[in-house]
């Protein structure tokens, strides 16, 4: 799938935390003709076409999955943050110069959230930008987790980045370890120069994994969504810190772009937020559900997927990594397979490198397919 803008009615921004991203919109499923049935019985990917549906059923189906969702959200965790811009990048070619040009362009703030920053050509050379930011009079702030970037344990070359930022002028937080809740969110806020704002959110963290060696995803977003989604950051900025930063830009909704609703995730024993989002989606499609995901092993949307497979006329399709950098998570999804595939539900592997994208599409017999990305 290459660069494009989403236009559909649909689209639902997803932020979740153990911190983690992701965005919905009408889409088509494209795996790029790289992904291989997992059995010799299910056969080839092919989009499905869009059925003949007036804007009233479409938006009648549609405003009863977000009425329905609101139920089951806590700590008011769903905003609707109306109409934005939402630019699909695909891999380090488009993401990194969409980034670094927003980077030089900002003239007063960039925020950034990522689970791993590596000491790599690549950390190296966007902490060496944001540095000469600083210089500029820009304030920048990162945090960083413990566990995800290696920070203050035996891999010296990532401490002595996160030293060199911090010598820099650069504020610098590491989330502490919390066995099984990291900070897996992917958020990077800046003004966009001009008085405006806009925000990156997806599967990518930061280095050579992400931007070359590894098939992922970013999307771009200006409009009202960037609000919802930089007070992640200033949420989990204010626990690190005790500083409450505030006076920031609201930006105006721009003349087209897709209606966008952001969840907010904190995970652990406190929600599973963006978890009860896709299995209501799953559960509320009639006619599709595509979902691309490098980590598949929830029990219950497993048994979600196979009781829509049953469904008739339903096409239900995966995509996994045939490389995985957790082989033990594929493994344990491989198992599996034969449960799956008997229910009607297609599995695919990625073949030619570690794919690290996330999507979950799904679509009603009237509505537009409710798609989304996370980190």
């Amino acid at each position: 799938m290459g660069k494009g803008h989403i236009t559909g009615f649909a689209a639902l921004a997803a932020l979740a935390a153990l911190p983690c991203c992701a965005v919905a919109a009408g889409t088509d499923f494209d795996s790029g003709g790289a992904a291989q049935p997992a059995s010799s019985n299910a056969i080839s990917s092919q989009q499905v076409p869009q059925a003949d549906m007036s804007n009233a059923n479409s938006n009648a189906d549609w405003q009863d999955y977000i009425s329905r969702l609101t139920a089951l959200i806590k700590g008011g965790g769903l905003h609707n943050a109306g109409v934005n811009d939402l630019r699909l990048l695909v891999d380090g070619a488009q993401v990194m110069p969409s980034v670094k040009q927003d980077i030089l362009n900002a003239k007063s703030f960039v925020d950034i959230e990522v689970f791993q920053f590596e000491p790599d050509q690549i950390g190296g050379a966007l902490a060496a930008l944001l540095a000469r930011k600083v210089q500029q009079g820009v304030h920048v702030r990162i945090i960083l987790d413990y566990y995800g970037s290696f920070v203050d344990n035996s891999k010296d070359d990532e401490n002595k980045l996160v030293d060199s930022m911090r010598k820099a002028g650069i504020e610098v937080q590491v989330r502490p370890y919390q066995l099984l809740h990291l900070d897996h969110r992917k958020v990077m806020v800046m003004d966009d120069g001009n008085g405006g704002l806009l925000a990156y959110t997806g599967g990518m963290n930061i280095g050579r994994h992400y931007q070359q060696l590894w098939h992922d995803q970013q999307t771009r977003v200006v409009g009202p969504a960037v609000t919802p989604l930089h007070q992640s950051f200033l949420d989990d900025w204010k626990k690190l810190t005790g500083q409450n930063l505030s006076g920031f830009t609201v930006s105006a909704p721009p003349q087209s772009g897709a209606q966008t609703y952001v969840i907010t995730h904190v995970g652990g024993d406190t929600d599973e937020n963006i978890k009860q989002a896709y299995l209501l989606a799953i559960k509320t499609a009639r006619r599709s559900i595509r979902i691309e995901d490098p980590y598949f092993t929830d029990d219950d949307i497993l048994k979600a997927l196979m009781g829509a497979a049953a469904l008739p006329g339903m096409k239900v399709q995966l995509i996994v990594p045939k490389q995985d950098d957790e082989m033990i998570t594929l493994h344990a999804f491989r198992a599996h397979y034969p449960d799956l595939i008997k229910a009607g539900v297609e599995v695919y592997e990625y073949q030619p490198r570690m794919e690290h994208r996330r999507w979950t599409i799904s679509g009603s017999r009237r509505a537009p397919p409710i798609s989304t990305t996370r980190a």
